[in-house]
């Protein structure tokens, strides 16, 4: 991860800026010490204007804390369009309805960090500073290959001390090009999205595990590529994320891009 030395002195003191000279409203803070990596669900949707302002936000985040960040774009409410529309490309999935609706959300862009939220995407920087330095007895390892038919998940849990939770796991896409409507463009028909939640693994809530210190749990999912008149996963631009769920708290995560895998 790259330091992080300044952080938006409104987003750590979250005072007004009035009466501040530009020069002095960035606040020196140490380098997060990084502990794990963070879960940030940015709820988004194609009709919304002020969406694509906290897409480049995660772009300045991501470039910062590198693969201690998992980013999930999940298209939800109403400026979602559902990917089962035929008239262009939507990116709204069912399960990113109810995931907004647990949280609360109606207004876009909002976000939620490891389980913290919603948050307006000025905060998402200092929740994220917080997030990666808080311990964890927790580590997964995660990877994911593709034979052109399905995407073979293999997660590892190891922790240090007795730990029980939900284990959900994602699949992501990036690069895909599809409308979005922008404050400043307008109407922008070959847009850039990414970390786009595509679909759960293991259902909605994941499956419950529980984990003795010590003592490793290795599980393995398998899913089909879409390639649908209306979905088209590129195997090349998918990835998975996964993490565990405990309580309303995300306790680590981890995100591995899908390689290819022919079968042989």
């Amino acid at each position: 991860m790259k330091p992080i030395n300044l952080i938006p002195a409104i987003a750590l003191l979250a005072a007004s800026c009035d009466g501040i000279p530009p020069g002095e409203r960035y606040i020196e803070v140490p380098a997060a010490k990084v502990e794990r990596v963070v879960l940030l669900e940015d709820f988004t949707g194609q009709n919304c204007q002020n969406c694509p302002a906290a897409h480049r936000a995660i772009e300045k985040l991501q470039e910062q804390y590198g693969a201690n960040l998992a980013a999930v774009s999940i298209h939800a409410g109403e400026f979602g369009i559902p990917a089962t529309n035929t008239r262009y490309t939507g990116l709204m999935q069912p399960e990113g309805n109810v995931y907004n609706n647990r949280y609360g959300i109606d207004e876009y862009p909002m976000g939620v960090v490891d389980g913290r939220g919603p948050l307006n995407s000025d905060q998402w920087a200092k929740a994220v500073y917080d997030a990666v330095s808080k311990p964890t007895p927790l580590s997964i390892s995660l990877a994911a290959a593709t034979d052109g038919a399905t995407v073979e998940i293999e997660c590892g849990l190891l922790s240090t001390a007795e730990l029980s939770g939900n284990l959900v796991v994602w699949i992501t896409e990036s690069g895909i090009t599809a409308r979005q409507e922008d404050k400043d463009l307008g109407r922008v028909e070959n847009y850039t999205h990414d970390n786009v939640f595509r679909a759960c693994v293991n259902g909605i809530d994941g499956e419950a595990v529980t984990l003795a210190p010590g003592e490793p749990l290795s599980l393995s999912y398998s899913i089909p590529l879409r390639n649908t008149a209306t979905e088209k996963w590129v195997p090349a631009n998918l990835a998975a994320v996964a993490f565990l769920k405990k309580g309303g708290a995300v306790e680590q995560a981890a995100r591995a891009n899908v390689t290819n895998q022919p079968n042989n």
